[in-house]
């Protein structure tokens, strides 16, 4: 793998990382515009009649290419983590546009997503673009499925906490199967691409009925946070087993994902970010 191609594979998903973050923001006035604290379908009905909630649905959506583009160019233990840099993007627009201040910590906390990023690249496996059997991903894609489809089942009787966890492990899935599409795209295989991109949309929508429902209850940057560490965890770990990326240095990749997942929940709670948020909102 080229440092071109690192480079490349970072700098997209970066992109794809403004889109979804920017779209929180726009999606949590909406979310919370709605009266009734429901899940599931129940809210899926009330947002789809908002044409903010779909506009910013449509720059969220905007993001999913980009992250399949970057994929192509590097491994999912990158791409993943690399997601984190929307926070920053948030952090960088509180402060030019609201002038809040960025205190230390959140200085200390985008110096570790940077370092974070920094050993994850250059420990960085090769992509093999092949996967693990379909036993394999049926359980663990099942599982996170399972968990995303609770808030649909239990409606509005779910704290935010609960919710939070429900809309990391939709993404989670959404994560592993769009690597597997960029590996059809690279493989040229039709039924594989057609498969995993369904497969992508029903877990990446599924995941952001849960996080509507969670905007409700939390602060949108801490949903956001709160995701984002499930998504790239879930992911990133499961890694080596699912996408059969080899970690020659786990110890180092390791080190990373837990610099840029620890520094994602800092950033989540800085009043930059927490400040654009609620400035939607007027």
């Amino acid at each position: 793998m080229s440092t071109a191609a690192l480079a490349g594979g970072i700098a997209l998903a970066a992109a794809a990382a403004a889109c979804y973050d920017g779209a929180v923001a726009l999606q949590a006035v909406e979310a919370r515009a709605v009266s009734e604290r429901t899940a599931g379908l129940g809210l899926l009905r009330s947002l789809i009649k908002r044409p903010r909630w779909l506009a910013a649905t449509g720059l969220a959506i905007a993001g999913w290419p980009l992250q399949v583009a970057a994929l192509a160019l590097a491994p999912l233990t990158v791409v993943q983590p690399a997601l984190a840099l929307g926070l920053v993007v948030l952090l960088a627009l509180g402060n030019r546009l609201l002038h809040e201040p960025v205190r230390p910590r959140d200085l200390a906390a985008v110096a570790a997503i940077a370092l974070g990023l920094a050993l994850l690249a250059f420990y960085a496996p090769a992509s093999e673009h092949v996967h693990a059997g379909a036993g394999t991903l049926a359980v663990v894609l099942g599982a996170l499925g399972l968990i995303a489809l609770v808030p649909w089942v239990a409606r509005g009787r779910l704290p935010g906490a609960a919710l939070v966890i429900a809309a990391g492990s939709a993404y989670a899935a959404s994560g592993f199967t769009t690597a597997l599409l960029a590996d059809g795209l690279e493989t040229g295989v039709l039924a594989a691409v057609i498969g995993w991109a369904v497969a992508s949309a029903l877990a990446a929508g599924a995941g952001q009925v849960d996080e509507m429902a969670a905007l409700q209850r939390v602060g949108a940057a801490r949903v956001a946070a709160g995701a984002f560490a499930i998504q790239t965890v879930v992911p990133v770990v499961g890694a080596p087993a699912l996408a059969d990326e080899h970690w020659d240095h786990p110890v180092p990749i390791l080190a990373g994902l837990a610099l840029v997942a620890g520094a994602s929940l800092v950033l989540g709670t800085a009043r930059a970010v927490t400040g654009l948020v609620a400035a939607s909102h007027e």
